[in-house]
Parts: structure tokens; sequence; C-alpha cells
């Protein structure tokens, strides 16, 4: 199964503008070009919408049915703050469709989950239950706000996180900043930019360890690069930014 989706959960930065549009390119070793996300954030003063909608594309398509992955969060803006409400994730394949819409109880710390799944169109399965953890974070929201827990960039960051969308039975992430001798090995595979951060999202994506990434933060905080890397047999997974439209 090609998850290659993830190589990109944390490729869109920092945003204020109203409108933003980014377009991302996912190559995997000697595959060469496996898939295409398109993200896309709409803000107003309280109210935010992300959706990224990712395909698989050449051999990677074939392999993986017609592969589609449509993620979305949606929630306030408190303080300057993403507070996700819901967050969904959509994955079609074959005549297979699995839905999981995730609901935010903030005031009694606790998110639920509501499933479904499809076959040639017809519900088949439909279950509810509630998270064995709290987080007030989803993977996009967590991401729209980190540069805000960061800080600044070119100092020790080094701490566990939490999101819906992360690690399934605790939602931890480790958000580290890559500083010292270890910037310019990043830098040999990233290029230059002014920040680089390492995040672990404890799942084996694609056969790595332990699902590291490492990313290249352009000065407006949007992701310009991003690569996985220990992946088993065919080298790194690499995400970099094609096209980004904003609109005031």
């Amino acid at each position: 199964m090609v998850r290659w989706l993830f190589a990109l959960l944390l490729a869109f930065g920092v945003l204020q503008a109203e409108t933003t549009v980014g377009k991302y390119s996912v190559e995997y070793g000697i595959f060469g070009k496996m898939g295409v996300a398109k993200a896309e954030m709409t803000r107003n003063d309280d109210r935010y919408e992300i959706v990224m909608t990712a395909r698989a594309t050449g051999l990677a398509k074939v392999l993986s049915g017609g592969r589609v992955e449509v993620y979305k969060s949606s929630g306030l803006v408190v303080s300057g703050r993403l507070v996700p409400q819901t967050y969904s994730k959509d994955i079609r394949r074959f005549h297979k469709r699995r839905i999981k819409t995730y609901s935010f109880d903030h005031p009694h710390g606790k998110v639920t989950v509501h499933e479904e799944r499809y076959e040639d169109g017809k519900l088949v399965k439909e279950k509810n239950e509630t998270l064995p953890y709290y987080a007030t974070d989803d993977i996009f929201s967590l991401y729209f706000n980190v540069m805000d827990i960061i800080g600044d960039c070119s100092k020790p960051f080094d701490r566990y996180l939490h999101a819906v969308g992360a690690e399934k039975k605790t939602g931890r992430v480790r958000v580290q900043t890559v500083i010292g001798k270890e910037r310019e090995k990043v830098r040999e595979f990233l290029g230059d930019a002014p920040c680089y951060l390492k995040v672990t999202v404890y799942q084996k994506l694609f056969g790595s360890k332990g699902g590291e990434l490492y990313l290249a933060l352009r000065k407006d905080g949007i992701v310009s690069k991003a690569v996985l890397k220990d992946v088993v047999m065919f080298g790194d997974v690499r995400g970099r930014l094609i096209d980004f439209r904003r609109t005031e």
C-alpha cells in the first residue's frame, strides 16, 4: 500500500493570508515522481479550513489502485491560534472508501471519532468510539501553530507535542529545531533555508524506522522541501514545493 501522503503531512507552514494554496510533488528513491498533493487554507478573523488532497501518479497510481486521500481540518481562530473542531480523512481506492471524522470536545477534554466504510458506494460498516487520549490540535492545526510554540528557530527546541492524526495511541509527535553541526548535514540534502525542523511522528512511514521527517522552511514559514529519511531498500521520500499562491 502506497501511503505517500504522510511525507507531506507537515509540508505547509504558518500562514496569515485569507486564502493560500500550495502544491507539492512527491518522489520516492529510484521510482522518481509518485504523487502530488495540494493544500489549501481559507482563514478569516474567527474561522479557518484546511483541505489537503493527495493523489498517486504514474506507477504508484497503478499499484495503489488510483488512491486518493483527502484530509480536512476546520475550526476557530482564537487569539491567532487555530483551534480545531473537526478533523477528517477520506481515503479512496478501487471500489472502497473509508471516512473517519474526529470531533473535538474541548470543554470536556475528549475526542470522538465516527468511521464509515463503503464498498461500491454502499455503506457496509459504521462505528463510533472515543480516542484513548485528548489533544487540543490535529496534525494540521498543530503545524500551523508550531512556530508560535517554537519561537526562534535558531535556538534549541526539543519537545513532545500531541495531535490527532499522529501516533495512534497517544497522538505523540516530537518536534526539534536542527541547529549546530546537524544543521550542516541537513543542508546537504535540503539545500539552503533559514529554518530546519526534524519531526518524528512515530509511524512506520514507507518502512522508515520511526517516521523521521526533515523540513526546510522559507522565511515566511512555508515548507520548500521535505525529506523522509531511512526508508528501506529504495532511498528517501522527497517532497518539494512546485507552486504557491496567496490571496489577501
